[in-house]
């Protein structure tokens, strides 16, 4: 084939006519022709057949244009400063130019007008925006015959573009002024999609549309139902509700808040309307509507105003129809603190040095309800960072947190929380999650993944924190194993908090404090006994919100010593104590003390354990 044949590339046949390629390079030049497969300039360069200016000076002299160079920077006097570098413009043809300004003057000029053009566009035909004088912009160019390019980047910018040839050089650092250092994933993800957002073959079972309260609802003879429930929930938010029990009865339907532990009755719907308003909650939670023998799990995704609250649905039959329990779950009531949930300062820190660690085992215990899995979250949240792989298996899962890969157990299907500690343990997980330890495979996995390198975080329900020895023991966990894993166990309990504003201090009488093992004549607060209580911060309660009472035992070298040894539990606890680490009484105490709690929420809790 003929190089000076219309087949042949145009730049190839201007640097022949040029004399950039002589006659002893052209067979060169047919085998870069059968082998390069993009952007020919620089597979020119690379093969050294012609400069980066020779190319721009070609085309330049061919288009009648202008073309540009780099002037690459130099050192100063001082060896640790660098000249920015400049641009140097030169006519067609012409070989010597003329200095036009530095980089990072140009690159300011031309901000406003680069900008409407994406980064994609300008790596995809290697342009960038040089200038903008006179109300139209200067288009650098590796290709400046590229009018496709020239088009689509004067559309963007809505002005006139005037093509200049550049070379590699100027398009690179141009590129990096105006767009940071390449990152090819964002380029593509930054292309215009033709068909519009992309979307998933299958149906996403999690995908959640939120139900705005407080959007219109239009006319129809479903509306009645629709305001009913859409009041049952915003009431519900109003009144900082963490539960709504909708019960069934021969002849009525009941509706209970839990609020501050304690269920409140409200005004229910009348029971013509409880299966229509049953089934408008089955709808929101994607149950199936006609199953009403089984129970059935939920979640609805709810927006009222501010507030972003995901809800946790779960029905169960009754005689009398289907029961639904309604948890409310708000992401902004994980603290940022430890603190603000009841922790000292002490224990905070023990807690947070423990969840710190690059392996072990940590438990959190406590009966149903008692906040563990908040403090579990709390915990995740303050340890969340971008170099720990933190993983998750939950049934369900309650609160979504970016930054943590968060499983649901799913019995039904096979994922269980055996199944999924097994996965975890081949996606390289430094941190593990695992809502709760219920059977001994689960606990053996538990203790696999602490012995090899991972730190392990789960629950249990037990009476106080030192009895998940036992209980692990009876799981099949040998003590001389559990002893070296164990990093800290933490038990918890919630009561009430009193109102700041209405309680009432009294001095504990003699009987009173030597059965709950007080001092006699101290002084407490317990909530106000008026008949007619007219506080406004409490809504004349007494009582406003709930605190965590906590012990929290770091595991030192002697209690792992003692635990792997199989020492009797209470000569365990009496060493904790001797420790000067406070247990659940001891805890129970300084809440009372500090009038935070009342005697009457706190009393079983108060006496000293042996």
């Amino acid at each position: 084939m003929s190089l000076t044949s219309t087949e042949t590339p145009w730049i190839v046949r201007l640097l022949l006519e040029d004399g950039v390629i002589g006659e002893a390079a052209e067979e060169r030049v047919r085998k870069l022709l059968h082998t390069a497969t993009s952007n020919l300039e620089r597979a020119l360069v690379e093969a050294e057949l012609a400069s980066a200016e020779d190319i721009a000076r070609v085309y330049a002299k061919a288009l009648g244009i202008a073309w540009v160079t780099l002037q690459e920077q130099v050192p100063t006097t001082d060896s640790n400063v660098r000249i920015p570098p400049n641009v140097i413009e030169c006519g067609p043809g012409d070989g010597e130019g003329v200095l036009i300004g530095s980089v990072d003057d140009l690159v300011h000029a031309s901000a406003q007008v680069a900008i409407k053009v994406t980064e994609s566009v300008c790596r995809r035909h290697s342009v960038v925006i040089l200038g903008f004088e006179s109300d139209s912009a200067l288009l650098g160019m590796i290709d400046p015959s590229k009018l496709d390019a020239v088009n689509e980047v004067s559309a963007r910018c809505g002005v006139p573009v005037h093509p200049v040839a550049a070379t590699p050089a100027v398009i690179s650092e141009f590129m990096s002024r105006h767009f940071g250092e390449r990152d090819e994933v964002r380029e593509i993800a930054s292309e215009d999609d033709a068909g519009g957002k992309h979307t998933d073959d299958e149906d996403d079972e999690e995908a959640a549309v939120i139900l705005d309260l407080q959007k219109p609802i239009p006319a129809g003879k479903d509306s009645q139902v629709v305001r009913i429930v859409n009041i049952l929930l915003l009431r519900s938010i109003q009144e900082g509700a963490s539960d709504i029990h909708i019960e069934p009865y021969e002849d009525r339907v009941r509706v209970r808040y839990r609020i501050d532990g304690r269920l409140i009755e409200t005004t229910p719907p009348p029971r013509s309307l409880f299966i229509p308003t049953i089934s408008r909650l089955k709808i929101l939670s994607k149950m199936d509507i006609a199953e009403k023998r089984v129970p059935q799990d939920g979640s609805i995704a709810l927006r009222s105003g501010e507030h972003r609250v995901d809800l946790r649905v779960n029905t169960v039959p009754t005689v009398y129809g289907e029961k639904m329990v309604i948890r409310l779950l708000e992401k902004k009531g994980i603290p940022d603190r430890l603190q603000k949930l009841g922790f000292s300062d002490e224990q905070s820190g023990a807690f947070l040095k423990a969840a710190h660690s690059p392996n072990g085992l940590m438990f959190v215990t406590g009966p149903t309800g008692s906040g563990k899995s908040t403090t579990l979250y709390c915990c995740l949240n303050l340890i969340n960072s971008p170099d720990e792989n933190i993983v998750t298996v939950e049934d369900p899962v309650e609160y979504k947190f970016d930054g943590l890969n968060q499983v649901h157990v799913r019995a039904n299907v096979g994922l269980t929380f055996a199944t999924a500690l097994r996965s975890f343990l081949r996606q390289d997980p430094d941190k593990i999650m695992v809502g709760e330890v219920r059977d001994q495979e689960t606990a053996q996995i538990c203790m696999r993944a602490a012995l090899t390198g991972h730190l392990v975080l789960s629950t249990l329900h037990t009476n106080d924190s030192l009895q998940v020895v036992n209980r692990l023991v009876d799981m099949g966990i040998e003590p001389f194993l559990l002893g070296p894993a164990l990093k800290l166990l933490e038990a918890q309990r919630l009561a009430s908090r009193l109102c700041p504003e209405c309680k009432e201090q009294y001095e504990i009488p003699e009987e009173v404090a030597l059965r709950h093992g007080l001092e006699p004549g101290m002084t407490l607060f317990r909530k106000c006994r008026l008949e007619n209580n007219t506080c406004e911060y409490c809504r004349g309660n007494g009582s406003k919100g709930r605190v965590g009472i906590y012990e929290v035992v770091p595991i030192t070298q002697d209690i792992g010593e003692m635990i792997a040894s199989s020492v009797p539990l209470n000569e365990v606890r009496a060493h904790v104590r001797n420790s000067g680490i406070n247990l659940l009484p001891e805890s129970a105490r300084e809440k009372l003390a500090e009038g935070t709690v009342g005697l009457e929420d706190v009393a079983e809790y108060v006496k000293a354990q042996t």
